[in-house]
């Protein structure tokens, strides 16, 4: 009897040990399906969050590019103004002149007829030796006194000019001033869109890995944009030289100053090694991007990868050049252009943390140095 106690005792107990394992062994298992499915919802939250913001930064660049060709805009009315400026006060300067000529004429001129005294047209009767002597000195008289009334007309139209000119120059130099107020203030407001731009991607490099995704991303896209550039390049869809225009390729930018060489590099902000496929070109925002040969523009547009705002040329033989973070373009695919022109303004669009020109020049799709072509 006590033996089947003990059993049956012994039976419960290890019934229960067997559930209790039993029920460690499944809180585990669903705690970490929990913990995975958490895991991935922050995961596709946060990668959600990434894209917004890219696309939020896309259309700060659309802004931006706005912004920098109204800027570009007011510039070119104020060049337009200054010239005019510069030529009305040379206008001043040579009627001044001549008015002062003008006078010294007239002075010496009266002058002489102070020394002679007046003569009036009845001494000149008395004196006169014949009728035909009298009719000339009338003559003479009248011709003298026709200069002088022309000459003091010119001198009073020359004063009338010069004052006009004046009233003029102060109202473009106003012009002028109104101008750069209104250039300041569009100044302002983009200032504010690079602020908020830049903090896009500051927020992005706080985290490695989000960045080192996107940047991956982007190099993705731009190696599909050249792709799509090379197609263009030789689908016939543009009238692009068939051989390559020859000459040396001019530096596009009026700055030398190289940040970051062609080819394989330590990544400033992901700190390994990553393949750079031009050269970086530090350069002023805003300042002038110039195309390094003749050709044809066969992109001119965004690029949501890491281009931003870009430019490609076609010089015929299979080369073309790329210029990318443009802040404004002022060339569309298709255009010719020429060696030198200015195609763009160097800006910080696409993944770029700071204003510089990134530059390519390629062959057959493919990148080479740009470093190549400049010794």
């Amino acid at each position: 009897m006590q033996n089947k106690t003990f059993v049956r005792i012994f039976a419960i107990l290890a019934l229960i040990a067997f559930l209790g394992v039993s029920l460690l062994t499944i809180i585990p298992i669903e705690a970490n399906a929990i913990s995975s499915q958490e895991a991935k919802r922050k995961k596709d939250a946060a990668k959600a969050e990434q894209n917004k913001e890219l696309e939020k930064r896309k259309k700060i660049d659309a802004q931006i590019s706005e912004i920098q060709k109204e800027i570009d805009a007011f510039q070119s009315q104020i060049n337009e103004k200054v010239a005019q400026i510069n030529e009305s006060e040379e206008k001043i300067n040579q009627l001044t002149i001549d008015l002062q000529n003008q006078n010294a004429a007239y002075n010496e001129r009266a002058k002489a007829m102070i020394k002679r005294g007046n003569v009036s047209y009845l001494e000149i009767v008395l004196r006169s030796k014949s009728t035909e002597d009298l009719l000339t000195r009338v003559s003479v008289l009248k011709h003298v006194a026709k200069y002088d009334t022309k000459k003091l007309k010119e001198i009073r139209e020359s004063m009338t000019e010069v004052e006009e000119l004046k009233e003029k120059l102060l109202e473009e130099k106003a012009e002028v001033v109104a101008l750069k107020e209104e250039q300041d203030a569009k100044k302002s407001i983009l200032d504010g869109y690079r602020a908020e731009s830049q903090a896009i991607i500051d927020k992005l490099q706080k985290d490695i890995n989000t960045y080192e995704a996107q940047y991956n991303a982007a190099k993705q896209a731009e190696e599909a944009a050249r792709q799509a550039a090379y197609r263009a390049q030789t689908s016939g869809s543009y009238s692009v030289p068939a051989n390559f225009v020859g000459g040396q390729f001019a530096w596009p930018s009026n700055t030398t100053l190289v940040t970051s060489p062609y080819g394989y590099r330590i990544h400033p902000v992901l700190g390994n090694q990553r393949f750079h496929s031009g050269v970086d070109i530090g350069a002023p925002y805003g300042s002038s991007i110039y195309a390094a040969n003749s050709g044809t523009v066969i992109v001119s547009g965004y690029n949501s990868g890491g281009y931003g705002n870009y430019i490609v040329i076609s010089h015929g033989g299979g080369y073309s050049t790329l210029y990318a973070h443009c802040s404004s373009l002022l060339v569309s695919a298709g255009q010719q252009v020429t060696k030198g022109q200015v195609i763009a303004k160097c800006g910080s669009t696409g993944m770029s943390t700071g204003p510089h020109i990134h530059f390519e020049i390629q062959l057959n799709g493919k990148t080479t140095n740009p470093m190549s072509y400049y010794r």
